[in-house]
């Protein structure tokens, strides 16, 4: 039987389709026909190509997959978010970080599988205010009240406010933001913390700090999930 979580993220899903593709045709200045072939040929590139193709059309992954000055639902793809329940089950965290939650389609992913392991918290953060709404809705449908912890409010002010320690991090933020982030809440990693930082493709060049950060300090071994719009997997080691 389907649960009614799994349901839910899949009406979800569904709705962040539509609207992104909304979103990326009224960026594009071609005819109908002209877009859904060009749809089709974003499909079927390797992810790493995806930021720089969008770039040759004169467009930005940002213009329509930021979490910041849209009302749209902008969620993780299903295969990034069973991405994030599986990190969840193997490393069985007991506090995540969400940073960027938008309405809540990762958190679900994160809340779920603490649901499973019977314990753990993420901190969901986001700044607009009905998203935030939306995502408590969500959660509260979901029943997953016990496993979230909804932060509203600028990015840099709730971290600024937070103490102890957290074992996972996932960002997904204004991309050019990522670096200033990061460092703002590294005193709250650990030996062993995972930090996960989606759209290292479709977002390269803004990113390109954050990754050359990451890859110049021996306190981190990082790489780039090659799937989706490319996921930074980085270890604190000391």
């Amino acid at each position: 039987m389907v649960s009614s979580t799994a349901l839910l993220l899949q009406r979800l899903h569904e709705q962040s389709q539509i609207e992104m593709m909304a979103r990326a045709r009224a960026q594009y200045p071609g005819s109908n026909e002209a877009f859904l072939t060009l749809a089709e040929e974003y499909e079927a590139l390797a992810p790493r190509l995806r930021g720089r193709f969008l770039e040759t059309l004169g467009l930005s992954s940002e213009d329509f997959e930021s979490s910041q000055g849209s009302s749209l639902l902008l969620a993780v793809s299903a295969e990034t978010g069973r991405f994030l329940r599986n990190m969840v089950l193997s490393r069985q965290p007991a506090r995540i970080l969400e940073l960027g939650s938008s309405c809540g389609v990762s958190t679900l992913y994160f809340a779920e599988a603490l649901r499973t392991l019977g314990r753990g918290v993420v901190v969901a953060t986001e700044c607009d205010a009905l998203k935030c709404a939306h995502l408590r809705t969500h959660v509260e449908a979901a029943a997953l009240d016990a496993y979230v912890d909804v932060r509203e409010g600028d990015v840099f002010e709730t971290v600024a406010k937070l103490d102890g320690t957290f074992d996972m991090v996932f960002i997904d933020v204004w991309a050019d933001t990522y670096l200033r982030l990061f460092r703002q809440i590294e005193h709250l990693l650990r030996p062993g913390s995972v930090v996960l930082a989606d759209n290292m493709y479709t977002a390269e060049d803004a990113v390109r700090p954050y990754k050359h950060y990451l890859d110049s300090d021996p306190r981190f071994s990082t790489t780039t999930l090659d799937f989706e719009s490319g996921i930074e997997f980085t270890v604190v080691v000391s």
